[in-house]
């Protein structure tokens, strides 16, 4: 047990690979609309608030490097982006109280806006701008943002449970030092 505990990012993990899998089928579905929901800033804002820094950037790789497989933008693009907004959602976790629904889900939403502006500069800079439409990148925000409003607060209760059936606590999570 002393294992899952101090590897609880494996677990986390593990939840991540799961809640994309379920999404990317949801899109496979409503890519007929044309709409994408991205739920990168909710897996982020998990990764950022719950878990300490280490922990949290450890289960983030993963994820980043399996997103990067599958973009058509430089590998290691959303990796420099999930961990850059995972190391600014540190700095400002230590001004609020982070287990708080409205803070996770506001860092959720934020997250996840600038992942998608993020991507689409990286998109205009790589596959030019015939490739970019602004009412196409408005709606999957739209649709990314209800997503994450609707599915946040169930989605960290769900993880918390899940890491409490391994005996981890996330209340006594260690608290790192400002």
């Amino acid at each position: 047990m002393k294992f899952i505990s101090r590897n609880r990012w494996l677990i986390v993990t593990l939840a991540h690979y799961v809640t994309l899998f379920v999404f990317s089928q949801i899109n496979f579905y409503l890519s007929p609309y044309g709409i994408n929901i991205m739920v990168t800033g909710m897996l982020l804002s998990f990764s950022s608030l719950i878990l300490n820094h280490t922990q949290g950037s450890l289960s983030l790789i993963p994820i980043a490097l399996y997103l990067d497989s599958s973009s058509p933008l430089p590998f290691g693009t959303t990796l420099i982006t999930l961990i850059g907004l995972h190391c600014v959602a540190i700095l400002f976790r230590y001004q609020f109280r982070r287990e708080s629904a409205g803070i996770s889900i506001a860092v959720s939403l934020i997250a996840n806006v600038a992942i998608h502006l993020i991507y689409t500069l990286f998109a205009i800079t790589y596959l030019g701008t015939n490739s970019v439409s602004a009412l196409h990148i408005g709606v999957n925000i739209v649709a990314s943002g209800l997503a994450i409003a609707l599915l946040n607060t169930h989605y960290f209760k769900t993880l918390v449970e899940f890491l409490g059936l391994f005996g981890i606590n996330i209340a006594q999570e260690q608290r790192q030092s400002r």
